[in-house]
């Protein structure tokens, strides 16, 4: 079973899916991939403890606190090469970023393109934090829960860039 919540937060409206023991996406309502691989009718909408340590964590990270990640248990659901991709983005702090060069060379890939894909299929919005990545040319580049939400997330964290 699946269970499924919605959190309000400050760039809209969040689906947090979980099963019994782990977490399986928390998306951004409209966002790439959406809830991608769940169909509405396995999903169930009531909460479960996964859930609520996830809704206290995302509490936590939208008043600016650094709440550690750890503490939620990620679903092991992605291919190999993704799973690393997501497991190198864990790995950066929160004010630092990383270009997807440098992620590729902390994986052993040499296909910026082929990370940015991975990057882009991240179920985990904001707790594996894919908006740390940015394009070597400096500017902010693309996110599949749209540029404004990838601004709010880095200005929350610290970073300041000019709008274009």
């Amino acid at each position: 079973m699946y269970y499924r919540q919605y959190y309000v937060s400050p760039i809209g409206r969040l689906s947090l899916v979980a099963g019994e023991e782990v977490l399986y996406g928390i998306w951004l309502k409209g966002q790439n991939y959406f809830q991608a691989g769940f169909k509405e009718e396995e999903l169930s909408d009531t909460s479960n403890p996964i859930l609520e340590v996830t809704k206290n964590w995302l509490e936590a990270y939208f008043k600016g606190e650094n709440p550690s990640p750890d503490a939620l248990p990620l679903a092991d659901r992605g291919t190999a090469f993704q799973l690393k991709v997501w497991s190198a983005l864990r790995d950066i702090p929160v004010g630092e970023s990383r270009t997807y060069s440098q992620i590729g060379k902390v994986i052993l890939c040499q296909s910026a393109q082929a990370v940015g894909t991975a990057v882009g299929k991240n179920p985990w919005l904001i707790l594996v934090p894919c908006h740390r990545v940015l394009p070597s040319s400096g500017h902010i580049g693309k996110y599949a829960a749209g540029e404004d939400a990838k601004h709010f997330l880095l200005h929350l964290e610290g970073f300041r860039f000019d709008k274009p």
